[in-house]
């Protein structure tokens, strides 16, 4: 190992150079961008429903068997039909 040369060859650290914060935007235009995502994306939603293409609101197969198939809808049917029973009973 040779000794590193100590002369004016030999090139200096760079000082730090100090931190620049950046700005975030402003609140204005964050509330501007959130405001208009929102109703671009409530605009879609509507369109979806006045299509008839809404999974929620459709009375389709699919969509009762997925949840006959996790179980909770025969759950709930019979409890609806046991409270049913326990209240016209009880009357």
């Amino acid at each position: 190992m040779s000794p590193q040369p100590t002369g004016p060859s030999t090139p200096k650290p760079a000082a730090p150079r100090p931190r620049v914060k950046r700005k975030g935007p402003s609140p204005l235009i964050a509330i501007t961008g959130t405001l208009g995502l929102f109703l671009i994306v409530l605009t879609l939603l509507a369109f979806q429903v006045r299509a008839g293409k809404d999974p929620s609101l459709s009375a389709s197969p699919a969509a009762s068997s997925t949840s006959a198939a996790s179980g909770t809808s025969a759950a709930t049917a019979a409890t609806k039909s046991a409270t049913k029973n326990a209240v016209t009973k009880s009357s």
